[in-house]
């Protein structure tokens, strides 16, 4: 069996690499969310219709946002695995993808959006069908959360074998979009349910920083994202022990 670092060893490891560096990501952080707010307002301003066709047009606008947006969160994987390895970092570095495998990025990022439409289809054909706002039963409505409720599990339970993607799409500049979906599959075959509890264990770091109005989640976030780039290095490096 593995012999995989526990989860409060990554921690550390993420904080020790977070020193000196937190400025960076945090403005890496600020800047990513700043520009798909941009971007979503922008399309609020341009498509201020409510009729059919400009939701229509709305609903393929924000797709094609949410496809660029994929390749800034492949540049946010790339910030942080320099930050991992020790290598100098800037906030530019997300914009690093734009530059370098654009195509894949926005490919992968296709995948996870149809995965994550496809899951949540039978809750959203039954909110549509029935809005909430009309429901005045109480069985009407449980039944709709739970419909919800299991669409999201079935959704997270699909999505976790896709975490590393955008890691993996850096550190295999030679595999195809295929061969980057497959291998990541292939490497967290038997890892989700970590991946899912080390999730889990930030729980409580979330609650602090909502009860700071959300400024403690600027720290807490690239915590969060350089425990997960450390898990994916771990993951790999006792893949490459066992080969």
């Amino acid at each position: 069996m593995p012999n995989y670092k526990p989860f409060r060893e990554l921690k550390r490891l993420a904080k020790v690499q977070l020193q000196g560096k937190y400025g960076t990501m945090i403005g890496a952080l600020i800047l990513q969310e700043l520009l798909v707010l941009f971007a979503t307002g922008i399309l609020s301003m341009m498509i201020p219709g409510t009729d059919t066709l400009s939701n229509i047009l709305y609903y393929i606008l924000t797709f094609i946002v949410q496809l660029i947006a994929g390749i800034l969160q492949a540049g946010v994987s790339f910030l942080y695995l320099k930050a991992a390895c020790g290598m100098q970092c800037s906030v530019g570095d997300i914009f690093y993808c734009f530059k370098h495998s654009p195509d894949k990025a926005i490919k992968i990022e296709f995948v996870l959006v149809i995965i994550n439409a496809v899951c949540m289809l039978p809750s959203d054909i039954l909110t549509l069908k029935y809005p909430l706002t009309s429901l005045t039963d109480y069985d009407e409505i449980a039944m709709m959360y739970s419909v919800t409720l299991l669409c999201m599990m079935v959704y997270v339970v699909i999505t976790l074998a896709f975490t590393p993607v955008f890691y993996m799409m850096l550190d295999f500049p030679n595999y195809t979009v295929k061969d980057i979906l497959k291998k990541s599959i292939e490497v967290m075959k038997g890892n989700k349910m970590r991946y899912f509890l080390l999730d889990l264990s930030f729980i409580p770091w979330m609650f602090v920083g909502i009860l700071t109005c959300g400024i403690g989640l600027l720290w807490i976030i690239p915590y969060m994202n350089m425990t997960s780039t450390n898990f994916y290095l771990d993951l790999m490096a006792c893949r490459n022990k066992q080969i």
